[in-house]
């Protein structure tokens, strides 16, 4: 099992109960439903995601607080995860920004760089993750019978400052704390970053358009180029064409031409 993303389309009459709207439909590509053709099964669990990690839309100038856009679901345990500035995770198409690829996670980096400078306003200092490090593998006493680090990481993660970053979603999940196979333990690249907002920006932004699935507004599973799935039909015995997207990979491409009213939605699957 994996994870994937998926922009469902809806109509614009979706807008007064999106939620339901999901919810029919993807109904017919559910996993675990004995209703549904094994071959049409693409989901069981879904989150709406993409805001909070600049994975999902940039907003067109002068929507930035329009109620209809849509925002993140809150995370595992119920954490809360706002939306970066001038992202989203979904709205009406005309309300969205498809002009630059990159502008979504260039804003959530930006997000990430600007947290970091915030909280450390009001935390003491925070020691680096070297220095944990090295207290582990050359200090007998420093965290005795911890051969896995486990306890040397949790000591270095409970400090405010990291804590706080590392617990909000704009740090998006960079850095590596854990001694996995051949991986050390790598800070998170902001905490040590001697250069410029601008530079860091550039460094950390993602030049590429996301490329998810698409669910189209006449019920088609669109995954990739070659495999499309009809929401309404036996998978192998579907005798309808499927529709050809502009562009695939590159599905910003397909989205940025529908309707303005359109509403999309990004999703993270468990499939």
């Amino acid at each position: 099992m994996a994870g994937l993303w998926v922009t469902v389309c809806l109509p614009a009459e979706a807008a007064g109960d999106v939620e339901g709207a999901l919810a029919d439909a993807l109904a017919p590509f559910y996993l675990d439903t004995s209703d549904n053709p094994v071959d049409r099964g693409m989901w069981d669990h879904r989150r709406i995601q993409g805001g909070s990690d600049g994975l999902g839309f940039a907003v067109a100038a002068g929507y930035e607080n329009d109620p209809r856009l849509i925002h993140d679901d809150p995370g595992y345990g119920g954490t809360p995860c706002p939306s970066a500035p001038g992202v989203c995770a979904g709205g009406p198409r005309g309300l969205l920004d498809f002009s630059q690829p990159h502008r979504a996670s260039e804003r959530a980096v930006a997000a990430s760089w600007d947290l970091w400078q915030s909280l450390s306003a009001v935390h003491p200092p925070a020691v680096p993750l070297t220095v944990f490090v090295d207290r582990w593998r050359n200090d007998p006493g420093a965290f005795p019978g911890d051969r896995r680090g486990d306890e040397m990481i949790s000591a270095y993660r409970a400090q405010p400052l990291v804590e706080a970053y590392l617990d909000h979603p704009f740090s998006l999940g960079l850095g590596y704390l854990g001694f996995i196979g051949p991986h050390d333990p790598e800070e998170h690249p902001v905490m040590s970053y001697d250069g410029s907002r601008s530079a860091y920006i550039r460094e950390f932004t993602s030049s590429a358009r996301p490329d998810t699935d698409v669910l189209t507004l006449d019920g088609w599973w669109l995954e990739g180029r070659s495999h499309a799935v009809h929401a309404s039909c036996e998978p192998a015995l579907c005798p309808h064409d499927p529709p050809k997207p502009a562009v695939w990979p590159g599905s910003e491409a397909y989205l940025e031409a529908l309707p303005a009213d359109t509403i999309l939605v990004r999703l993270h699957c468990h499939a």
